[in-house]
């Protein structure tokens, strides 16, 4: 189903389904996702990348990706309240100064 390096991009609405808020993303290269969430400052706060990223990661699953990482700044609590939901774990790996997250 992918390719060397597939990417999956979803876009999130809000407010009615012609509203577009935001984005969940996966990259998948052998058998691991790297997933990203963006939701615009106006809709921050409403469970919109959590609802998101939950199905994207679901979806992975299903089809056969088990591997997740993320990259997420140390001082956005908020994405990593949100990679702890996921069931990502911050390990001591650094990219650009964002901390690695990586499923258990």
């Amino acid at each position: 189903m992918f390719t060397a390096s597939t990417p999956c991009t979803w876009p999130t609405s809000g407010e009615g389904p012609d509203r577009l808020v935001g984005y969940v993303q996966a990259t998948v290269a052998a058998g691991q996702a790297s997933v990203a969430w963006v939701v615009g400052t106006p809709w921050q706060g409403r469970g919109i990348a959590g609802e998101a990223a939950l199905a994207l990661l679901s979806w992975l699953r299903e089809h056969g990706v088990t591997d997740v990482v993320a990259t997420i700044h140390p001082d956005h609590g908020a994405s990593s309240a949100l990679a702890r939901r996921l069931g990502l774990v911050p390990t001591d790996a650094r990219m650009d100064g964002e901390v690695i997250w990586r499923s258990e």
